[in-house]
């Protein structure tokens, strides 16, 4: 069995709050005052208090911008530019707070929204003074489900061999792909990301503390017509999202029987799962998630109130749900977590933790 401990969570510098993220945003776009009004509404609505950006840019006083300058197009270059500019210092400081006293055998990087080669996974095997045998893998562009690829590969390199101590770090600058596309899909993508990193790390040895879980399962599902629901694509101009409005219809008619599917292959039922990690993908997935598995509002505490707190940080929001969960009074190691994600496909990756 391996063991998921040593959470670390780090936002960057700048914190947003989301209805002056709305007010930026009507800036930007050529809107009449009834579409205005309209943006407004759902920046209101979206169970988002706060967001965090490694740029000052949308920030309606400063006058003087790091990258979104008035009249200029941003093309992948540039982007990828600031990328690794402010990635590597919030990653590293992730891990270096994961890291600890642990003696790293394995690093997975996981990111989404920057990419180069060499990428992040040598850029910090330099900056953290890790052995240059270290083994590396890079989970990359898979979307805000990518953080369960990455435990897969951590779970499996501790099963092959018990000495394994892997470090898993999640970096993504979402705010970096601020698009002024007018499509449905990106105005949504606009108001849902925001940036951050996690880090943790994985081996077979129990750690000395309550504050971890035990990796139990994975279950992995695609919901095939959703295929065109979900998307990220790279055009000149930069990262193009698509997010249907149907994605919650598609989660909600869906999600019920994986997650049933799920518990019977494990031989437990949902009365005993004490913690619900879902990932937030936005307010109106979660409220369809309870509605569809008959959950209050409490019992996905930990995904609303990250979702409140920062917005969605794609593949690095599951370690800030996680990280919720474990930093509850009441949490004990034995109690049962299962968690869900979602993503490009329209694929549905779940765990189950705990219960050793």
């Amino acid at each position: 069995m391996a063991y998921l401990y040593n959470l670390s969570c780090k936002l960057p510098e700048f914190k947003l709050k989301q209805t002056e993220v709305g007010l930026y945003m009507q800036e930007q776009y050529d809107f009449d005052e009834t579409e205005k009004a309209r943006l407004k509404l759902m920046y209101g609505r979206s169970g988002i208090e706060y967001r965090y950006s490694c740029l000052n840019d949308f920030n309606i006083n400063q006058a003087e911008k790091t990258l979104f300058k008035a009249g200029q197009e941003i093309g992948v270059a540039k982007r990828m530019e600031v990328y690794f500019e402010k990635a590597l210092p919030l990653a590293q400081e992730a891990a270096t707070s994961s890291i600890q006293h642990e003696k790293i055998t394995h690093l997975i990087t996981v990111s989404c929204t920057g990419m180069a080669a060499p990428g992040l996974d040598l850029l910090l095997l330099s900056n953290l003074n890790l052995p240059l045998t270290t083994h590396r893998s890079s989970v990359n562009f898979m979307g805000c489900y990518a953080l369960f690829h990455a435990l897969k590969i951590a779970d499996a390199y501790c099963k092959a061999d018990k000495n394994s101590v892997v470090l898993i770090v999640s970096v993504e600058l979402c705010t970096l792909h601020f698009n002024l596309n007018k499509s449905t899909d990106q105005i949504a993508a606009n108001l849902l990301f925001g940036d951050g990193a996690a880090a943790c790390l994985v081996s077979a040895v129990k750690p000395n503390t309550n504050k971890y879980f035990s990796i139990t399962s994975f279950y992995s599902k695609v919901i095939p017509k959703g295929a065109a629901d979900m998307a990220w694509k790279i055009d000149d101009s930069g990262f193009l999202m698509t997010l249907s409005a149907y994605i919650p219809q598609l989660i909600e008619e869906g999600i019920g029987d994986i997650i049933e599917e799920v518990l019977s292959t494990a031989k437990i039922n949902q009365a005993q799962i004490e913690h619900w990690a879902f990932h937030p993908g936005g307010r109106k997935i979660l409220d369809q998630i309870r509605k569809e598995m008959n959950l209050e509002q409490s019992q996905l505490s930990s995904s609303y109130e990250v979702l409140n707190n920062v917005g969605n940080l794609s593949s690095a929001t599951l370690g800030f749900v996680f990280n919720n969960i474990l930093q509850k009074e009441d949490y004990n190691p034995n109690q049962v977590t299962f968690a869900a994600g979602f993503g490009p496909g329209l694929t549905v990756e779940t765990m189950l933790l705990n219960g050793d």
